[in-house]
């Protein structure tokens, strides 16, 4: 284990991998939609984007496998603990195989309850289950890409990363392609593709992981030993973390979806404009999430080190660039929003409210900053019940927030509190930073 400080131009050079790895994860939709609006009809589309919303609450579900990961394995590796970073592997792994075969197994009764909510019509929901059974098939590749990520992350593998996600990427466009424009396979075709992918994107995970695992010396002798492995201390702790996080995770959709149907509530034409907007956010985002993932890693190989100069280093380098970079994103929404909206949405109305609202949407990536590096802090560190309760705190604030403002100032109302609702987050999550400082003390 490398004991080099860590420096600005280290986070930098382990951020800009991640960030291309991220921005390849939604690549998957966007070519399933735009394979299907060339050559699909109506119902495709609506099919499509039935059965992935239903597929996407299990999948984001599970997500906690990721972060839950990346941190326990940068624990082990600060201590220097070559068994727990394996173990943890290893049980990430068992865990990803047993939820996606419990996915695959119920994908019948999951479909049918998820149709009965979203009610489309009858042709949609035919789609919707073909696209919806197909994309089960790849619940368990899916969840074992998660594992395999959360732990090259783990080691502050940046470049590996990117590699799985751009695999999948390639492998899902090339197939989307190939299924629906060359077989005609439809939206069950476009399941198939993204489930086929996330197959081929384990496959290449597996292999760079073996890859690392030889230059760090191999297997080592009994790590499959079942006392080891399946330690009912270890095992608690690991349940404990993820289940805190997917509880977290629950109560940050509802934050999100909280403020799409507060945009419904001010009319169609407000609603159009801020999921533009939103979509904006996400791209964003995701470039904000590299530094949060090198967070993540270096605040868990703190809390394996016990060494609070490090953790606060972590903090301060990852801070000082998040911010940096968020003042470049807000001052780029600003200057070139206005031409990019109006080149892409051609509703008039919308178009108008989208750019009405750009400045809040601006505002996001710095004052959003801090809240994407915390979740890093605290996920590396694995505080999942802090994370869980800071969350709930957020929420709150926000819908007290969205109940105050909105009423007298209708949509500024809703993106005001939007911007509360990120602050409060950073917040909730730095009121718990001393509990985690003295932890490591």
């Amino acid at each position: 284990m490398t004991t080099t400080p860590l420096t600005r131009r280290n986070v930098l050079q382990r951020a800009w991998p991640l960030v291309f790895a991220n921005a390849a994860v939604p690549l998957a939709g966007v070519a399933d939609t735009f394979v299907l609006g060339l050559r699909g009809d109506a119902s495709d589309l609506a099919g499509v984007a039935l059965g992935a919303a239903i597929f996407n609450i299990v999948y984001w579900s599970v997500y906690f496998l990721r972060m839950g990961t990346t941190g326990l394995t940068a624990q082990a590796n600060g201590s220097d603990d070559e068994a727990e970073v394996q173990r943890t592997l290893l049980r990430a792994l068992f865990l990803a195989a047993v939820i996606g075969v419990l996915v695959w197994l119920i994908r019948a009764p999951l479909a049918d309850l998820g149709f009965a909510i979203l009610q489309g019509g009858p042709e949609a929901e035919a789609d919707g289950t073909a696209y919806f059974t197909a994309r089960s098939w790849g619940a368990l590749p899916a969840f074992g890409v998660f594992a395999v990520t959360g732990w090259l992350i783990g080691l502050g593998r940046s470049s590996e990363t990117l590699i799985v996600h751009g695999i999948i990427s390639a492998v899902n466009i090339g197939l989307d392609l190939w299924f629906v424009l060359g077989l005609g396979y439809g939206p069950g075709g476009v399941g198939a593709a993204t489930a086929i992918a996330e197959a081929c994107g384990l496959l290449v995970a597996i292999g760079l992981l073996w890859r690392i695992l030889s230059r760090r010396g191999g297997l080592l002798p009994g790590i499959f030993g079942r006392t080891a492995l399946l330690d009912p201390g270890a095992i608690r702790r690991m349940v404990d973390i993820n289940l805190n996080l997917m509880l977290r995770t629950w109560v940050m959709i509802i934050g999100f979806t909280w403020f799409a149907n507060a945009g419904a509530r001010q009319g169609t034409v407000a609603l159009a404009g801020n999921h533009v907007l939103l979509q904006v956010i996400t791209i964003w985002a995701f470039v904000l999430d590299a530094f949060a993932f090198i967070a993540e890693a270096e605040s868990g190989r703190a809390v394996g080190r016990k060494s609070v100069p490090h953790m606060r280093r972590t903090l301060r380098l990852t801070t000082e660039l998040a911010l940096a970079t968020g003042v470049l994103l807000g001052l780029l929404t600003w200057i070139f929003g206005p031409a990019i909206l109006t080149a892409v949405i051609g509703d008039p109305d919308a178009r108008a409210a989208a750019i009405t609202f750009l400045p809040y949407c601006a505002a996001v990536p710095l004052l959003g900053a801090m809240a994407w590096i915390f979740d890093g802090i605290f996920i590396g560190a694995t505080r999942g019940a802090m994370l869980r309760n800071a969350s709930v705190a957020a929420v709150v604030v926000y819908l007290a927030a969205d109940f105050i403002l909105t009423p007298p100032l209708g949509n500024h109302g809703v993106w005001l509190a939007f911007l509360v609702y990120y602050l409060a987050r950073a917040g909730a999550l730095a009121a718990y930073y001393p509990a985690l400082e003295r932890r490591l003390a």
